[in-house]
């Protein structure tokens, strides 16, 4: 879908939606234009984050599996 037909298919819809679902888009659109969390990072946090993405991506991460049974050990220790 190109940008043009985007913008046509949103300007139909809207009539069409409540206005609840106008503001939520209203409020979305705007929250666009802050900037992100991770944009506001130090570098050297940002390059932590891409470091441990691009670990993922290679499937170095830890299993969820192994991730849950190891808190619930740590959590059965602590009597929470």
């Amino acid at each position: 879908m190109t940008r043009t037909e985007a913008i046509n298919v949103i300007q139909a819809k809207l009539a069409t939606l409540a206005d609840e679902r106008v503001e939520v888009l209203a409020e979305l659109a705007q929250a666009w234009d802050r900037p992100s969390v991770f944009s506001s990072l130090p570098d050297d946090e940002k390059a932590a984050i891409n470091t441990a993405l691009d670990e993922l991506d290679r499937g170095e991460g830890i299993p969820w599996s192994t991730v849950r049974r190891d808190l619930d050990t740590k959590l059965k220790k602590s009597g929470a």
